[in-house]
């Protein structure tokens, strides 16, 4: 076991961004701090966090791990026995590491560490970022030291877990707590300092639902005198471009790329946003008190975005538009009432960023250094 002030860190979940950035959140604290020895991220080989992971200069290790076929299929049969060889994986990383706790932020690459931590008597942790928590923080999270929330609603998941059920907030890149002022973060994205600006985005994939009714929308958009940030994603990209009119994309207020790395920097140039309504989208949003239209994803499991969405639109922080409501009259339409209501747009902001947890992951990062 590692000397009392000097901790070592295994960091697993994976699969969608959700889980990952989490955790890539709470190791940029880590990884700051003199009593923090090590790091070591555990996740599915192969996948979007071996990349990230590495993009940041954490030690990654993938487990050759799958889903729980939810059909029946012949991958059903294999399934018992890649877990098991996974878990035994797993324990063999962590005897080599002696962490001092893991931490989970869900997804299926998350299960053979804990349950390997699980086995072995080492203290571990869950996050658990959306409203309805997954099947792999439910059922392990009640055996976890602490469970990390970051919604209240998804408190009534672990009822009966055996750790501390606290609500964290999800934690967010210190790049979204420290934005630069928003003319200069135009300035650095090549826009016009001085025009209102929003960003439309369907995550790093893109939507085309969204992309679709802004394509339709964007002639009379653009009659109103604004900036357009547009991450359209990268599948469908030439087809799109080809489809709008020479005249849109020369014009300098649409700014149209598949991806931007730096979504901080977005934010900061935005004065609202029109996004899906995933939990670390909203707490992104939510630290730079950037306000949005949510469309949320119909397909999320349990609906989630939606609920998400909705407890925003309650509290005056957002508004909604149901995906089967969605066309360009009714993006215009919103767009515009938060351009034109004198007073609406500044409420919306000031209502996000109070609901921001600007130290969800130092506050994390902090509980971790705790667990024996």
């Amino acid at each position: 076991m590692a000397h009392a002030d000097h901790h070592r860190i295994v960091l697993t979940g994976g699969g969608t961004g959700g889980h990952i950035y989490p955790a890539l959140s709470v190791a940029e604290r880590l990884a700051g701090d003199p009593e923090v020895e090590d790091i070591l991220y555990i996740g599915a080989a192969g996948h979007l966090e071996e990349r990230l992971a590495a993009d940041r200069g954490l030690r990654f290790v993938g487990l050759e791990v799958a889903g729980l076929p939810r059909t029946l299929s012949p991958r059903l049969l294999t399934w018992p026995f890649t877990t098991l060889c996974a878990v035994a994986r797993a324990r063999g990383l962590l005897k080599d590491f002696r962490p001092t706790c893991v931490l989970g932020t869900g997804g299926y690459a998350s299960a053979a560490p804990l349950i390997a931590a699980l086995t072995m008597n080492i203290p571990f942790a869950v996050h658990e970022p959306d409203a309805h928590p997954g099947l792999v923080n439910r059922s392990l999270g009640k055996f976890a030291c602490l469970v990390s929330l970051g919604m209240e609603g998804a408190r009534s998941g672990f009822a009966g877990a055996r750790g501390e059920v606290l609500v964290m907030g999800n934690p967010v890149s210190e790049r979204f707590v420290n934005t630069l002022p928003a003319a200069e973060a135009r300035r650095s994205l090549g826009l016009d300092p001085d025009l209102r600006t929003i960003v439309v985005t369907g995550g790093s994939q893109g939507a085309a639902a969204i992309n679709e009714s802004l394509r339709e929308a964007l002639p009379e958009l653009l009659e109103k005198n604004i900036q357009i940030i547009h991450q359209a994603g990268d599948r469908n990209l030439e087809s799109f471009r080809e489809s709008l009119s020479e005249s849109i994309l020369s014009d300098r207020r649409y700014c149209l790329r598949p991806y931007f790395e730096d979504m901080a920097m977005v934010y900061a140039a935005s004065d609202f946003a029109v996004s899906r309504a995933g939990a670390m989208t909203i707490a992104e949003l939510a630290v730079t008190g950037t306000t949005s239209i949510f469309i949320p994803y119909p397909y999320a499991a349990q609906n989630h975005q939606m609920h998400n969405a909705r407890a925003l639109e309650t509290r005056g922080a957002a508004a909604v538009i149901d995906q089967q409501d969605l066309d360009a009259g009714s993006l215009a339409s919103a767009i515009t009432r938060l351009l034109d209501e004198p007073g609406l747009l500044d409420a919306m902001n000031d209502k996000m960023k109070s609901l921001g947890r600007p130290d969800a992951a130092r506050d994390l990062a902090g509980k971790l250094k705790e667990l024996r």
